[in-house]
């Protein structure tokens, strides 16, 4: 069994944090103790002093860790852009090694980590010590950990999801699988009709989970609502 997995995405604000969270419960549900991982997250609420990473607490919670947040989400900033773009705007790089240290600590504390990316698989998030461009497809090269990769229903989603798959395995990574998200309320388009068929047809590895539309978003109505939704079995071989 490997022993995480990455979950990207055609691109932001599809669904990676509730597919992330459904796939830790489904985890759970299996007798799998898991672990989560945002390693970095741009948009983060100040509380006191402190920069609070609302994704990376969401699956901290779902996966019911005592550990630190530092540890969940290492690299955290306050605008809401690429880790790159923000690491310009609010002044200097961070440190791949806190990313790949914290990894570590967790990975030796879990069966399996579940670990969600930013955005899309060529967002930059910064630059290493030669002066080369870091990519979230560069991240999950180092972790050394297989793909899923989430994706829209609606329009559009046939072309981002062909064009994500084919960058990673051009770049030698392992995707398990696509998850569809339905992350918007239906319109009861025909391009939602037919989508989940076209994919299934179309892309060169297995649609293995399709999320329905959650009004409610809490790790209880995840757990609820999603139980059965994706084949735990494609991630753990």
């Amino acid at each position: 069994m490997p022993k995480g997995i990455f979950v990207t995405a055609t691109d932001t604000g599809v669904g990676k944090t509730i597919v992330s969270a459904a796939i830790i419960c489904a985890l759970k549900r299996s007798g799998v103790m898991a672990g989560a991982m945002k390693p970095m997250e741009t948009g983060c609420a100040v509380e006191n002093g402190i920069m609070v990473p609302a994704d990376g607490s969401f699956l901290r919670a779902a996966a019911g860790m005592s550990d630190s947040i530092d540890l969940v989400t290492p690299i955290r900033y306050k605008l809401p852009l690429a880790p790159y773009n923000a690491a310009i705007k609010e002044g200097g790089s961070f440190k791949l090694e806190s990313v790949f240290k914290a990894y570590k600590q967790l990975s030796g504390r879990y069966d399996f980590m579940v670990v969600e990316g930013v955005g899309g698989v060529f967002v930059p998030l910064t630059r290493t010590a030669s002066g080369d461009i870091y990519f979230v497809t560069d991240l999950i090269k180092d972790l050394r950990i297989p793909a899923v990769v989430v994706t829209r229903l609606l329009l559009g989603t046939i072309n981002h999801t062909l064009l994500t798959i084919s960058r990673l395995h051009d770049e030698g990574i392992e995707v398990k699988g696509v998850i569809v998200s339905n992350s918007a309320p239906p319109q009861g388009s025909v391009a939602e009709e037919t989508n989940i068929e076209a994919l299934k047809e179309l892309c060169p590895v297995p649609v293995i989970g399709v999320l329905p539309w959650l009004e409610n978003i809490s790790t209880e109505n995840i757990a609820e609502k999603t139980a059965g939704c994706i084949d735990i079995g494609a991630l753990k071989r």
